[in-house]
């Protein structure tokens, strides 16, 4: 199903979450380093946007500044239009790895978004259960995360963040330590939640196929420093099929520009190291 085909909530004319002339660097004693730089990106209400680059491009970074968890250097992260300074409950986040409560089991874990904010166990039980049902985790709810395979806890981390009903749903390469078989189990999952919750996802990966896959809009970060390169609208649906000719062309394309930019900065970086 395409963005367009499903009944959407008033869209406002501000974007959701949005990026101005966005930069970052890190400092090493006196050395300074740009991760970001001169970044401008818009994400509407009800996008699901994938951030595709190389490893070690900054695309985990831009996802920490559209969060609120660190501040850019440089340029502006609105959320709602209003300059975002720090996180927000309104902006949930997925890590890499699941960040899960050890000794909390399922059902807790996932309530747990609620119980901070003062709610007693009556007032979102219902909610909880919903979300247990919708992420087929109903006869794990008493399970520890111990007790859980690898999909599993990803599904959990995924539910605690989407019961809480945030405006925005920031994933970092969350399927990434997965094998392939599970890992695409996953992507149809997560593709599913996005379907049912009209939650606006922006989601970072280094696995082109997946970017195209799960994308609605696609945005490519090149290296040394991150910067888009190129954007793709991907709602059409023969990118919803990984065999589809249509996507295995956008596929070697992506592919291309990633390996020209890579190529790029390895030849700067020589020529730097040859003067």
């Amino acid at each position: 199903m395409e963005t367009g085909d499903r009944n959407l909530p008033y869209v406002s004319s501000t974007p959701i979450l949005s990026c101005q002339d966005l930069a970052k660097d890190f400092f090493e004693g006196r050395k300074k380093t740009t991760i970001l730089t001169d970044l401008n990106l818009q994400v509407e209400q009800g996008d699901f946007v994938t951030i595709l680059g190389q490893s070690g491009g900054g695309k985990s970074t831009l996802l920490k500044l559209l969060g609120g968890f660190i501040l850019p250097s440089a340029g502006q992260v609105l959320f709602h239009g209003v300059p975002l300074k720090k996180i927000t409950s309104k902006i949930g986040m997925v890590f890499q790895e699941n960040t899960l409560y050890p000794w909390l089991t399922v059902e807790q874990n996932i309530g747990f978004g609620f119980k901070i904010r003062g709610k007693k166990p009556d007032q979102y039980a219902a909610k909880v259960n919903h979300v247990l049902e919708k992420v087929g985790l109903t006869q794990a709810r008493q399970l520890y995360p111990q007790q859980l395979s690898g999909g599993m806890k990803q599904r959990v981390s995924i539910a605690r963040s989407i019961a809480v009903q945030p405006d925005v749903l920031l994933l970092d390469e969350p399927f990434s330590a997965l094998d392939i078989q599970l890992r695409r189990q996953l992507q149809m999952f997560l593709a599913s939640i996005w379907e049912d919750t009209a939650t606006t996802m922006v989601l970072v990966t280094h696995n082109v196929e997946e970017a195209i896959l799960l994308g609605r809009k696609l945005i490519v970060i090149g290296d040394k420093p991150g910067r888009i390169i190129e954007t793709v609208d991907i709602s059409q649906q023969q990118f919803r099929d990984r065999y589809d000719n249509d996507f295995l062309e956008l596929q070697r394309h992506l592919e291309s520009v990633i390996e020209t930019d890579v190529n790029t900065q390895a030849a700067l970086v020589k020529a730097g190291e040859t003067r």
